[in-house]
């Protein structure tokens, strides 16, 4: 009866140990921020958010692209984060400078 109650126990204490994810890498974030407060500037009119596209094989950007593409955003005065790529891709967030208020 013992060694039931004993097995049983050790059980309930074991699975939940197995059962937890280990290795997941650590979510992060890469923001572009100018130097001086922000002031409304450029052409946007609104922010936007979404999965960056490449049309052409292969699907994923070179440093270079994703270097024009920044450079574009942020004259056209957007403020960007650059997320980690995923399985859906590189997740953007690009808040218009001309919509947020300066303090």
């Amino acid at each position: 009866m013992r060694v039931l109650a004993l097995t049983i126990l050790l059980l309930c204490i074991l699975s939940p140990l197995n059962s937890q994810e280990t290795g997941k890498p650590p979510i992060g974030e890469l923001a572009v921020l100018p130097s001086d407060p922000v002031v409304p500037s450029g052409t946007c009119k609104s922010s936007t958010a979404g999965y960056l596209e490449n049309s052409r094989p292969p699907k994923t950007m070179s440093d270079e692209e994703m270097g024009r593409f920044v450079s574009k955003s942020l004259h056209d005065g957007y403020i960007v984060s650059i997320y980690p790529a995923s399985k859906s891709g590189i997740f953007v967030a690009m808040q218009c400078t001309n919509t947020v208020i300066a303090r």
